[in-house]
């Protein structure tokens, strides 16, 4: 090795550790592991990065052979090897013996201190299946057991992590809940009734079995409550919880009381998920509650009237950022509450993302709501029963009338394309245009594909259309040469042909050379080009490098999909 290549290993090994951060915070989770086994000092600022939500780490597909339920026991036992020696020799009278109890033999770093995301759900599944790990060493289970080893090392987190020391959040940006708790219903006390959707059931006890985590259950900032739950454990939640942020509720219909007292009781409730699986059902105690905190929300999302439309009547919504008004399967919300609801005189200063679903003519007063909310960026506009013969051009028109500041455009396919060259001839500073499914419905987007391209606007950063087109070649290279003549740079192409063939395949490499297409993103549609859809790839491809985690499921891992 030469004298220069020796200087420049030195030099890269003598990076600042704020330096070492903002490199490692780009690299993929395999890299990382890597990074973690060069040096201490590598290693510590790797695993600030892996340990923000390691039990999630169970699900990535890393180099090694273990299993999920392996993973978890590893992550739970590292968890368990920095508790303090008292709880570790109490634990220890119990008959759960822990290796490490001599302070000598503590792990490298306190890895608690690096989590910045607790979900209870997935910590009580992996200690239970890391205390079963340890039958073979004498250990003994049970439910007491697995509730004691869960409840210390939870309040271990909570005590250390540097979320919970009062940490400032950004007042311009939604809060993001760092403390999670999933629930679901094991036995399902409907009164005889069932639900219309099969939720996997879920063990975790009731807060009074947990005694010891009294206060770390307080500080809990994230609820997610499915398929009707037992009143006694909302009963318990409330008597404890005063701090939620944010609450998911995905049912309700049996408990409509009960968690509307829950949500009064929260102080600092920002963000509100409200569905109930029973589509005719109307929680009217649960929507005054969701009345009375409407103007401290920053988000929103409700299936239209379960929740009336009449909550924003006379009401200032100038914290809500996110609004998301769905009303799809049976609706139950009339034309006339719509247009109520568009043309009220409700405030809306900070709204920055709006969805809507439902039928086209519930949205015929869209502009007059559109004139109100110069600040919006995100418009999600899908549409129900799309044959009705309802003006788009209409719609369109209002979009591109009074929305012409739009970041991110996402729209069923309209029929004509000459609909959406309106906004697009428009909206000038928009980045994100995603084509929704059109329910089978015809449209010209298979002819008119290539002069679609004429109309985007430069600053265009990601097209999707999340049905199959049918597209000779030919359109795609002229498609392709628009988008180039234009001056589009790096797009993010997540169109999907029913017949996909080399010469495709070459015209597209082409454009990547040429800077049209992203190759990072080329490469990994062209692997999945008949397997996923656009906006997977937009959820995968492109995370923020401090919430790359976040891109799991949390449906899929609360219900421990990762074993299967």
């Amino acid at each position: 090795m030469t004298e220069e290549s020796n200087n420049d290993k030195n030099i890269i090994y003598q990076l600042s550790p704020e330096l070492l951060t903002e490199i490692f915070g780009n690299l993929n989770i395999n890299d990382l592991f890597g990074c973690a086994l060069v040096n201490r000092k590598w290693s510590a600022n790797a695993m600030r990065i892996l340990w923000k939500c390691p039990i999630q780490l169970a699900t990535f597909p890393l180099k090694n052979s273990k299993s999920p339920q392996e993973k978890l026991c590893s992550i739970i036992s590292t968890m368990a090897k920095c508790l303090s020696v008292e709880v570790k020799n109490k634990l220890s009278n119990y008959g759960i013996f822990i290796d490490e109890i001599k302070n000598q033999n503590l792990p490298m770093f306190d890895y608690c201190l690096f989590m910045e995301k607790l979900n209870f759900v997935m910590i009580f599944k992996a200690t239970f299946f890391w205390l079963n790990s340890l039958v073979k060493k004498g250990c003994v289970t049970g439910i007491f057991f697995h509730h004691l080893i869960f409840q210390e090392i939870c309040n271990l987190v909570v005590i250390k992590s540097n979320i919970i020391n009062n940490q400032q959040r950004d007042s311009s940006k939604m809060p993001e809940a760092k403390i999670i708790l999933s629930a679901y219903n094991p036995r399902q006390m409907l009164q005889g009734e069932t639900c219309n959707r099969n939720y996997k059931v879920s063990d975790f006890p009731l807060p009074s079995h947990l005694p010891l985590m009294t206060q770390t259950l307080s500080r809990l900032e994230r609820v997610t409550l499915s398929t009707c739950m037992q009143p006694r454990f909302i009963k318990e939640l409330n008597n404890i919880c005063r701090n939620i942020l944010d609450m998911s509720i995905h049912c309700g219909c049996h408990d409509d009381q009960h968690l509307a007292d829950f949500i009064n009781n929260q102080r600092k409730l920002q963000k509100i998920v409200m569905f109930s699986l029973k589509s005719d059902t109307r929680l009217h105690k649960i929507a005054d509650a969701i009345k009375n905190k409407l103007e401290q929300l920053s988000s929103l999302n409700i299936s239209v009237g379960q929740v009336p439309l009449e909550i924003f009547s006379n009401k200032q919504c100038d914290c809500l950022i996110e609004l998301h008004l769905i009303d799809c399967d049976q609706p139950l919300a009339k034309p006339s509450d719509w247009n109520q609801f568009l043309c009220n005189n409700t405030s809306f200063k900070k709204l920055k993302k709006l969805e809507l679903q439902c039928n086209i003519r519930n949205l015929e007063k869209l502009g007059i709501f559109l004139q109100k909310v110069p600040s919006l960026r995100e418009l999600i506009l899908i549409r129900n029963y799309p044959e009705e013969q309802v003006s788009i051009d209409k719609l369109f028109r209002n979009i591109a009338n009074y929305s012409s500041n739009l970041i991110q455009l996402e729209l069923t396919a309209p029929e004509f394309t000459e609909s959406l060259e309106v906004i697009l001839q428009s909206c000038k500073k928009l980045e994100y245009l995603n084509l929704k499914d059109d329910c089978g419905q015809s449209n010209d987007l298979n002819e008119r594909f290539s002069l679609l391209a004429q109309h985007f606007p430069i600053s265009l950063k990601k097209f999707g259309v999340e049905f199959d087109l049918n597209v000779s070649k030919e359109k795609v290279e002229k498609f392709l040469n628009n988008c180039f003549n234009i001056g589009i740079r790096k797009l993010s192409l997540g169109v999907y042909f029913e017949e996909f063939s080399s010469e495709y395949e070459i015209i597209m490499k082409r454009h990547v050379r040429m800077g049209t297409l992203n190759n990072e993103f080329y490469g990994f549609w062209l692997k999945e080009q008949n397997e996923s859809t656009f906006e997977e790839y937009i959820n995968t491809a492109n995370l923020e490098k401090d919430h790359w985690f976040d891109f799991i499921r949390e449906s899929q891992t609360l219900g421990f999909s990762v074993t299967q």
